[in-house]
């Protein structure tokens, strides 16, 4: 694995982080994962602390990619 500069990457380097989710009403969602393993929390809370767990937008209630 190399990092942004094309040299190897420290051991120590976080993996990158994806860019959060915005849905269609504007709300924004930290993501982590892919496709249907992607799991959506708040943002400000603790990325381990309550997921969005019934695959649907907190704000306005629409369907989250990856959650068929």
């Amino acid at each position: 694995m190399s990092d942004a500069a094309g040299g190897p990457a420290s051991p120590e380097s976080p993996p990158p982080r994806r860019p959060n989710y915005r849905c269609e009403c504007g709300h924004e969602l930290r993501v982590i994962g892919r496709d249907r393993h992607s799991v959506y929390f708040e943002l400000g809370n603790d990325p381990l602390d309550d997921p969005v767990m019934d695959g649907r937008c907190p704000q306005c209630s629409a369907p989250l990619p990856g959650n068929n």
